[in-house]
């Protein structure tokens, strides 16, 4: 493939020094409006493939020369026409209107134009998210839609981006649905993102409800590009980058890291008596590791592309082959995807249409879970080499037996942990549909429809025996940085999911007005099977060997079968009276086996209503066309259920294994134990959203204007509740925990214009804002790993203590008193962090009347704006996103602080407390022995978070179309260099500020993941 594409760029290169004389032609013509008749001042009239050109004048003339055979007609809020040159002549040209509101989208089980749509719903073309340099489709989002938040759960590559749509609905699951082509997805990772036609968000009840209990958090539709008729056309799409980490934790070197320990340690006397020569021999050795470096690397990326599209009058073909190959900026870690797609249509008949989408997808993909938490890396000794000079590389296994061990800190070497063991997940995934259509009679249509999903993951971790040289001078636990036996432990899995639908269009006109209607009726099955084995005691490491028969003792097997099953009848009608009163009913029931017989059936109303003003006879005669083109209001209620929960959860199960046995008498009796415990009266989640918004269009559609106000009411939300201990039970239950309310408001504009003949631009922004606040619980409040939820805030705000300063002497120490005068924190020290005393109590500090909420994780704004330049051949886009106003729990504060077995951050060092009177000092005094519990949950962790992000910049340069023919390989052709996290402008010391967290009540919590990575390629898009 990459030879291929450089004899490409030879041929393309020589090409561009080519020169010919064409014959030239001599065009006139005037353009005008194709419903009024007006000539339009100001059109675009370029010789396609070329800069040369001309523009209308007062009488929407124009007149000049060419040399081609082609020639384009662009007015902005018009659609660009072209027409085929044959001679010299007069070409007179109308131009329909275009300002997007024909433009056909997706509603879900249907299509609907922009302009008749009721609900709140965000469109992205794919010419918005094309090039973006991203294995997982799920991040194409980030900033592209109001209301839609996207961050990155990790910089691991092939992992998905956590997607909230309109904030937060529930303390439950948020994730929103995935629609491609029909099928539902709960994550789209084996999906090409280059397979992508468009993109719709449908957010607010009324759009939704049609999905019903799957609805809730909002539902992502994706399209597939499908075959387009006429002459076939073959697209290669390819780049390659570098990527890296930009940013690291600046941690002690050696002589931060010697002088923090002696100081820490300076009053213990068995590290003064015992240990503190064998610490100065390790410090004189010279090592100065930085680990971070060493685990990261600059990272290679790659991407190829390949479709054919066609079509006829009677078929439509689309296919296309893809590859993926995304090393992380962590050693060892990777994704590779290899997909092939394949989409059909034929017409059997004039009244019998039949198709079929097919999607593969081979995935190999290493992660970084051979550590067990990032920190690890941080956490090693700045002493420890990577490379162990006291092994001999000559020696037998030294392949394995060669890393360091650490000697001081009690983590192992994370090189070595992330070396060692052959870990990896290896999946192939297939999912598609295949239907059939028949048009009974006029305006009536009938399709059935067969989606499918089978995912197929094995997971393989041979870890390998190995040995560890310590030195005379080790200090640290040797136990878990050495390994006496091979450890193979291999788990397969299959999930597999279908859905049949069946579904009535109609569609008819009568009059003025316009009936759109369609019921219909799904069921779909989803199962999943899993087995796990686990075996030790290879006889070496080789390859050989990484199978579970090569493993000779321990054998250790589980498995297990899960099924879960919904029926739904639905059904919606779509009204429009003269194009100026529109109406939309939908209406869904879903039955659900998660729950109990009686609680089974949820049912999901909604209506929305839309008034398009400027089709109004009293708006007509204002004459502000010019001005104001497209004025829309909408209004909308709806219901959506949630029933993410787990598939036995309404069940109590019994079940046994080789633990649950007793002698009795002359054998061994088996026994059972309650193995799940169930809650048969829980009932469906359900939330109630009032959708207001308003479309406007200015300038002839130049300026498009968007906003919406929305109030979401969510009741019954459901949670696993803890219960208590001494009964044994064998989980956390699910119940009905509460209610939520959520109000937002959203804003998007959208601005295109252009400078004369050459340069165009545009400018999108999108922003908006939710207030989450809970209505009612069934407990006192909801806790998290750093967080408290209670009646009346919102969901997630971080609880502890106040840190309102550093004591600086004795004196402030023995001051600070209640009431009654007792000291509030005896045991504090000078140099120690001083908390607040909130409560009224007597004495010293207390966890329940002291601590209160010290930040919120939920932001202010959350927005995205895109710049776009063209100017001839080139081209430049941008696209920015960001949040304002929400805090981050920075964990490494803490735990990367700290006096001990481990390495610290730098700043804990040179910005801690040394003497009375350091009032600008960070961190308390360095110690080994903290009496005063500093590192308690605090305010010390709170930190802002609001960040501004260049997400994307793509640089682009299209070859004229001459050039593109001269070489007889392509018809067209664009270069382009793309950058992606390109900087980041934040306030917050962490990694990164964009923190993506599964779980609503740890939002906002840092605790170090995986890095992100700025990526920066260089690609091409051929036509053929």
């Amino acid at each position: 493939m990459n030879k291929h594409l450089l004899s490409l760029m030879f041929l393309l290169l020589v090409g561009t020094f080519t020169t010919w004389a064409q014959d030239v032609k001599k065009i006139s013509g005037t353009v005008y409006d194709a419903s009024t008749g007006e000539p339009l001042i100001g059109v675009s009239v370029i010789e396609v493939g070329t800069t040369n050109g001309a523009i209308t004048d007062l009488d929407g003339k124009y007149m000049f020369e060419i040399t081609s055979d082609k020639v384009s007609y662009s007015y902005i809020g018009y659609r660009t026409e072209q027409l085929t040159i044959s001679a010299s002549g007069t070409y007179d040209v109308k131009l329909v209107t275009d300002n997007e509101l024909d433009e056909i989208v997706v509603v879900g089980y249907g299509t609907q134009k922009k302009s008749d749509l009721t609900g709140s719903l965000a469109s992205i073309s794919s010419k918005d998210i094309k090039n973006y340099a991203v294995s997982n489709a799920s991040e194409l989002l980030t900033g592209k839609a109001a209301g839609v938040f996207v961050a990155s759960s990790s910089g691991q590559p092939g992992s998905d981006a956590v997607i909230r749509v309109r904030g937060l609905g529930t303390v439950n699951d948020n994730n929103p649905l995935y629609v491609v082509d029909g099928q539902f997805m709960d994550n789209i990772s084996s999906l090409n993102p280059a397979d992508i036609d468009r993109i719709e968000v449908l957010k607010d009840a009324s759009a939704c409800a049609i999905y019903g209990s799957r609805g809730s958090n909002g539902v992502i539709l994706i399209t597939t590009k499908g075959g387009i008729k006429g002459e076939t056309t073959v697209t290669l799409d390819a780049y390659v980058g570098i990527k890296n980490s930009y940013k690291a934790l600046d941690m002690m070197n050696s002589d931060q890291f010697y002088n923090f320990i002696m100081e820490a340690y300076k009053n213990d006397a068995n590290f003064q008596n015992s240990q503190k020569e064998k610490f100065t021999n390790q410090y004189h050795k010279g090592y100065d590791t930085n680990w971070w470096d060493e685990v990261t690397r600059t990272a290679f990326t790659q991407n190829y592309n390949i479709s054919i599209r066609k079509g006829t009058d009677k078929s439509r073909t689309s296919v296309s082959l893809g590859y993926v190959g995304d090393q992380g900026a962590i050693i060892t870690t990777e994704f590779n995807r290899l997909s092939l797609r394949l989409n059909q249509e034929y017409d059997i008949n004039d009244y019998i249409t039949v198709g079929t989408t097919l999607n593969a997808a081979k995935i190999k993909q290493r992660d970084a879970g051979a550590i067990p938490s990032f920190d690890f890396i941080q956490k090693a000794d700045p002493f420890t080499p990577v490379i162990n000079p006291l092994v001999d590389p000559s020696s037998a296994n030294y392949e394995y037996n060669k890393y360091a061990p650490t000697e001081w800190s009690f983590d192992p070497n994370p090189v070595a942990m992330l070396e060692l063991p052959d870990q990896y997940n290896d999946k192939f995934n297939v999912f598609g549909n295949v239907f059939a259509q028949v048009k009974l009679f006029k305006g009536l249509t009938y399709r059935v429809q067969y989606s499918f999903e089978r995912n197929h993951d094995v997971f393989k971790d041979f870890r390998p025996a190995y040995q560890s040289t310590f030195s005379e001078d080790n200090l640290a636990n040797t136990g878990s940085k050495y390994q006496t036996e091979t450890q193979l432990t291999n788990n397969s899995s299959v999930v597999f999911n279908y859905l049949v639908e069946q579904r009535l269009n109609y569609n008819t006109t009568f009059g003025k007005n316009t009936l759109d209607a369609m019921i219909a009726m799904t069921y779909e099955k989803n199962s999943s099977e899993g087995i796990n084995a686990f075996k030790r005691g290879a006889l070496g490491n080789d390859d050989i060997y990484h199978i579970l028969d090569a493993q000779t003792v321990g054998d250790q097997t589980s498995g297990g079968k899960e099924t879960s099953a919904m029926l739904s009848y639905l059904g919606r009608i779509n009204y429009s009276y003269d194009d100026r009163y529109l109406a939309t009913v939908n209406f869904r029931a879903d039955g659900s086996s998660r729950f109990a017989k009686g609680n089974r059936w949820g049912y999901f109303p909604s209506v929305s209503l839309g008034w398009r003003i400027n089709n109004e006879a009293f708006f007509r005669n204002w004459h502000i066309e010019n001005i104001i083109s497209n004025l829309k209001l909408r209004v909308g209620w709806g219901q959506n259920g949630n029933q993410r929960i787990d598939r036995d959860a309404p069940l109590t199960l019994i079940g046994t294994n080789n633990e649950n046995q007793w002698y009795f008498g002359n054998g061994y009796s088996q026994g059972y134990v309650p193995t799940y415990t169930g809650n048969a009266d829980i009932k469906w989640e359900t939330s109630q959203q009032t959708n207001v918004g308003l479309d406007m269009s200015f300038f002839r559609g130049s300026l498009d204007v968007t906003m919406d106000f929305y109030v979401k009411k969510t009741s019954d939300m459901l949670l696993q509740m803890p219960i208590p201990s001494f009964g044994a039970f064998a989980n956390s239950p699910f119940f009905n925990a509460g209610d939520l309310k959520n109000t937002g408001f959203e804003l998007v504009l959208n601005y295109r214009n252009h400078i004369g003949k050459d340069f165009n631009y545009n400018i999108g922004l999108n922003m908006s804002t939710y207030k989450t606040k809970v209505t009612r619980l069934t407990s006192e409040y909801l806790s998290g790993s750093n967080s408290r939820t209670y009646v009346g805030g919102p969901i997630g705000r971080f609880w502890g203590y106040k840190q309102i300063g550093i004591f600086q002497n004795q004196e402030e120490i023995d001051n600070y008193v209640d009431k009654e005068g007792n000291k509030i924190q005896p045991n504090a020290q000078p140099g120690d962090f001083k908390f607040a005393k909130l409560g009224d109590g007597i004495g010293e500090l207390n966890d329940d009347e002291d601590r209160t909420f010290i930040g919120n994780p939920n932001p202010d704004l959350i927005y995205g704006f895109n710049l776009g330049f063209s100017y001839k051949n080139f081209d430049v886009s941008m696209a920015f996103q960001g949040t304002i106003g929400n805090d981050i729990w920075n964990t490494a504060k803490g735990t990367l602080s700290a006096a001990g077995s481990q390495n610290a951050l730098a700043e804990a060092w040179t910005d801690a407390w040394r003497t009375d009177g350091d009032v600008d000092a960070k961190y308390p005094r360095i110690t080994n022995s903290d009496t005063n519990n500093n590192m308690r949950a605090s305010s010390f962790y709170v930190e802002d978070g609001s960040y501004l992000r260049l997400q994307n910049m793509q640089i682009g340069y299209t070859l004229p179309s001459h050039i593109c023919k001269k070489t007889k390989l392509f018809s067209s052709c664009r270069l382009y260099l793309s950058g992606q996290n390109v900087f980041t402008l934040t306030g917050y010391s962490g990694l990164d500020p964009e923190i993506g967290v599964d779980n609503p009540l740890d939002m906002g919590v840092d605790n170090t993941h995986y890095p992100s990575s700025r990526t920066f390629t260089f690609g091409v898009n051929l036509q053929f």
